[in-house]
């Protein structure tokens, strides 16, 4: 009887520990283990989230977790009333706020402070520390390797008139603080991150005149995204170009736009080319030779995030129509506006006309207009020919005067 051969496998105790080691190698590299970027939100009432509902969740340093995902771990060490200046009457580099987030060890740092720093009390006796004050709070965040963490300065957020101390300083110190926060940056070679423009239109937004509801927090989140990562939504022009439009002769012809960090963008315009790059903050802008007067062409932009080809341009003459009632006079409404529409296919004229989402009178606009009106979206237009629909809502001034030209 033929007994059954076995097939023994010996480990040695060396070959165990390097198998172990391994694993253990491929273990930390699969995602779950790898290294999360950390963020340190460092502000004042604002990151902190004051005055939010449901800040816990709302505030902009929890929403810009949600949008960064799980490759970024985002700390909120924002502290209610604190100054950057150390002999403000809140110093924020006095706070636990900011004992926890050089704890923290970040990757990157955001810093949004001086709003506090408007105070009667902080601004007009300490203003010639602001810089050395704001030096020391970014080196206090230096590796063990003398590194620094990647940094990004917020400009302020806006203060709006309402608010109790506007007309007491508040005002002009807010500004001079605006223009140090930018020299600041500038000088220890951090990125600027501007809160302020895309915020100062949107009072609505600021209840009290100084802190945002979590739409606000909002808007400084995907702000604060889009410098972090570099992702500012892919190319894309200024919404003045067109097809049909109409470009202004013999003057360089500007042309910019958005696209991601860094991107490489090539433009081209009848027989010119020119290649260029987006910015850290995604802004980029050409300027063509002068051409005269002629057409139609083409208006091709190239990147890797996505291609647009504008036709049926024309090189001409521009001109702005702009007014009251009188400008607004339309053709069709004109003695002789039928004759005129009749004719409009046969006329060399282009015409982009802003209409308004509601009339300026006595009635008062509903919660849909309101909300249109305050996201900027009360006017709206693009580049058409000249065609029987087009001329027929046209400001008659504007149209006559075109012909005459």
């Amino acid at each position: 009887m033929k007994t059954k051969k076995q097939n023994t496998c010996v480990t040695s105790p060396a070959r165990v520990r390097n198998l172990l080691i391994l694993l253990l190698l491929a273990a930390v590299s699969l995602p779950g283990f790898s290294q999360k970027n950390r963020v340190a939100c460092i502000g004042n009432s604002v990151t902190f989230g004051y005055k939010i509902d449901n800040r816990e969740e709302n505030c902009y340093p929890s929403q810009l977790q949600e949008l960064l995902g799980d490759e970024y771990l985002v700390g909120n060490f924002g502290k209610s009333g604190a100054t950057l200046l150390r002999k403000g009457h809140r110093p924020y580099m006095e706070q636990e706020e900011f004992k926890q987030a050089v704890a923290f060890q970040p990757d990157i740092i955001i810093v949004s402070l001086g709003l506090n720093d408007t105070d009667p009390r902080n601004w007009p006796n300490y203003r010639d520390d602001f810089i050395a004050d704001y030096m020391a709070l970014i080196d206090s965040f230096k590796k063990a390797d003398g590194s620094k963490p990647e940094i990004w300065i917020g400009r302020m957020t806006p203060i709006f008139h309402s608010h109790p101390r506007f007309m007491s300083g508040t005002r002009d110190w807010f500004w001079q603080i605006q223009e140090t926060i930018g020299q600041i940056a500038e000088n220890c070679n951090a990125r600027l991150i501007d809160w302020h423009t895309p915020l100062h239109v949107r009072p609505d937004l600021f209840p009290d005149a100084l802190h945002p509801v979590k739409e606000g927090a909002t808007i400084v989140a995907q702000i604060a995204f889009q410098h972090i990562t570099g992702n500012f939504g892919g190319v894309r022009v200024a919404s003045v170009f067109g097809d049909h439009m109409v470009i202004q002769r013999d003057t360089l012809i500007p042309v910019w736009g958005i696209a991601n960090r860094n991107e490489k963008i090539e433009l081209k315009l009848n027989n010119q080319k020119i290649t260029t790059r987006a910015g850290y903050d995604g802004k980029w802008k050409v300027n063509f030779k002068a051409m005269p007067a002629g057409g139609p062409y083409k208006l091709r932009i190239d990147a890797e995030s996505g291609n647009i080809t504008f036709k049926d341009i024309m090189i001409g003459e521009v001109w702005l129509c702009s007014g009251q009632s009188n400008m607004a006079f339309k053709v069709k409404q004109s003695t002789k506006g039928q004759e005129a529409i009749s004719d409009a296919s046969s006329a060399q004229i282009r015409l982009m006309n802003f209409h308004t989402i509601a009339e300026t009178n006595n009635t008062a606009w509903d919660s849909t207009t309101l909300s249109q009106v305050n996201n900027l979206k009360y006017l709206s237009g693009k580049w058409e020919p000249a065609t029987e629909a087009s001329v027929a809502d046209f400001s008659a001034i504007g149209w006559y005067f075109g012909q005459t030209l």
